[in-house]
């Protein structure tokens, strides 16, 4: 019966990991697409300071100046979010390696806790059918 307990808890805890594991690859994934949203946003602006320095006008180029300057100051701080981002992508993917060993060592632990369960059983089994067998010896020896 304490087998049977501890294969319940073992099992609680697995899925515990790996609803763990599942939050944190949502985490980690929103993450991600706020990266790739900031790339997209640092390269919209490229590309629009690129057609506008293009496009302008010598009466334009007095303002493209300040205009290109804005640009970089927004490129900069779209920039630093995103490293910003890394440094939480980093420690999600370490917090995500150790949660997964950690599932890993419990499905192993739970996978020898059955096999244990299963062997206590057969033994179990095994020595029922060797009382019949022998209660059955005895009757059919005691017939005679």
């Amino acid at each position: 019966m304490a087998r049977q307990n501890t294969l319940s808890a073992l099992a609680l805890i697995n899925d515990i990991k790996q609803h763990e594991l599942d939050m944190v690859g949502v985490e980690l994934s929103a993450l991600r697409a706020r990266q790739d949203d900031l790339a997209r946003q640092r390269q919209a602006l490229s590309d629009s300071a690129a057609r506008e320095s293009a496009e302008s006008t010598p009466d334009m180029r007095v303002y493209l100046h300040a205009y290109l300057a804005s640009v970089d100051r927004q490129k900069e701080g779209l920039l630093v979010e995103s490293n910003a981002l890394s440094a939480q992508i980093e420690a999600l993917e370490e917090r995500l390696f150790d949660t997964f060993r950690e599932s890993k060592t419990t499905l192993h632990v739970l996978a020898r806790v059955r096999a244990d369960v299963d062997m206590e059983a057969q033994r179990a089994e095994y020595a029922e059918l060797d009382d019949i067998s022998r209660a059955v010896s005895f009757q059919k020896g005691a017939v005679f």
